[in-house]
């Protein structure tokens, strides 16, 4: 029944269907090589839901736009004939219009016929159907389908003026089948693989990552690593190519300590700034065997030091204020007359502040609490 022409353009098309696409231009794609194997007089692509009865188009006939086709097809959806069929048969091949309805019978129908086809002057149509949907883990074989298994489906319809879709057009749809699902999965995973990269892109972005080479030349620095290296190193002007001298010292001093270490993670202490109630955190990692370094930037909010935050060491409220007043360089005196206490009543407090803290000293304690609270860098 195929001529050699036939089986040529066939094996042309799998090539060319197989072309680098995702899903916003696999659409077009498929219609552009399409009517070389099978011609046709208007073509179209459309997203078909069979459970929720509706259909979203992606490429609709040039006569009719986008929602109209929607409305129309949403409307009379189970008017349409090849629709009824494969829901009754969950069969996707290629069939026609005609394999169901007489051309009188097929007249008589208001939706499909005389505001679908008829404006466009077609009087056939044949589809084939691509699962989409649950039918991508279950199906094997296009013929093995389950009933119950497509929901969704990519329905490709070519039209003609006259009813004459021969048995060779059916052959040639239903072997060009599989390979348009194949192609259509892949472009699916060509854009969750390019949603990915976008997001992965954005995360990168977002962090503050210093990639260095071998030499410590800046290999890669993303936008916030560059805005919190400008902000907590003061640069007025310098180039994102390299790294700020006093950050780079830093650097070679951390490289210093793991060239001397023997450990594979020696542990390298990692650089904190504090500025303006926040506090940047550089962290060194190596990349064995050393050919590439990385810098990891984080900035934290500091904590306000306050009496209830100190509650947090274990002190009662009102030894928290006392401590909290140690810390502002206030006498015992002073502190007294704040609180509206007796200085004996404050040595007492400190006494057992001291105790619960492990220390002897006003200084130690000050250190001991600011060193707790992450609020000492040391």
């Amino acid at each position: 029944m195929l001529t050699n022409t036939d089986i040529k353009s066939i094996l042309r098309f799998q090539q060319k269907v197989y072309n680098f696409c995702n899903l916003e231009t696999f659409s077009n794609h498929v219609l552009s090589i399409l009517p070389s194997v099978v011609p046709s007089d208007t073509h179209f692509y459309a997203e078909v839901n069979y459970q929720k009865a509706t259909v979203s188009s992606v490429c609709p006939p040039r006569h009719l736009t986008s929602p109209e086709v929607n409305r129309v097809g949403n409307t009379y959806f189970y008017e349409h004939p090849l629709v009824r069929h494969y829901l009754q048969t969950r069969n996707g091949k290629a069939y026609k219009i005609s394999d169901f309805l007489s051309e009188n019978e097929f007249h008589r129908l208001e939706g499909v016929y005389w505001q679908f086809i008829h404006p466009m002057g077609m009087e056939d149509e044949m589809i084939i159907v691509l699962p989409t949907s649950s039918a991508f883990s279950n199906v094997k074989y296009l013929h093995q389908t389950q009933a119950n298994d497509i929901d969704i489906g990519i329905n490709i319809g070519l039209h003609r003026t006259s009813r004459n879709f021969s048995e060779r057009d059916r052959l040639v749809l239903n072997l060009l089948r599989p390979h348009l699902l194949q192609a259509y999965r892949n472009a699916t995973t060509v854009t969750q693989m390019q949603q990915e990269l976008v997001q992965l892109n954005k995360t990168v972005e977002q962090s503050g990552t210093i990639i260095l080479t071998g030499d410590l030349k800046v290999k890669l620095m993303t936008k916030r690593a560059w805005e919190l290296i400008t902000q907590y190193f003061r640069l007025s002007s310098c180039t994102q190519t390299h790294l700020p001298d006093n950050l780079l010292r830093w650097v070679k001093h951390g490289i210093s300590q793991l060239n001397q270490s023997n450990e594979i993670s020696f542990p390298c202490l990692p650089l904190q700034l504090e500025q303006e109630g926040k506090r940047l955190v550089v962290r060194l990692t190596v990349k064995q065997p050393r050919e590439q370094y990385l810098l990891l930037l984080e900035e934290h909010l500091l904590h306000a030091l306050t009496p209830e935050l100190l509650q947090l060491l274990g002190l009662t409220k009102r030894e928290a204020e006392v401590l909290y007043w140690v810390i502002q360089d206030k006498s015992d005196k002073e502190i007294a007359l704040i609180l509206n206490l007796s200085t004996a009543t404050v040595k007492k407090h400190l006494e057992h502040i001291y105790q619960k803290l492990g220390v002897q000293t006003r200084i130690a304690a000050m250190m001991y609490a600011l060193k707790a609270l992450g609020m000492l860098n040391c």
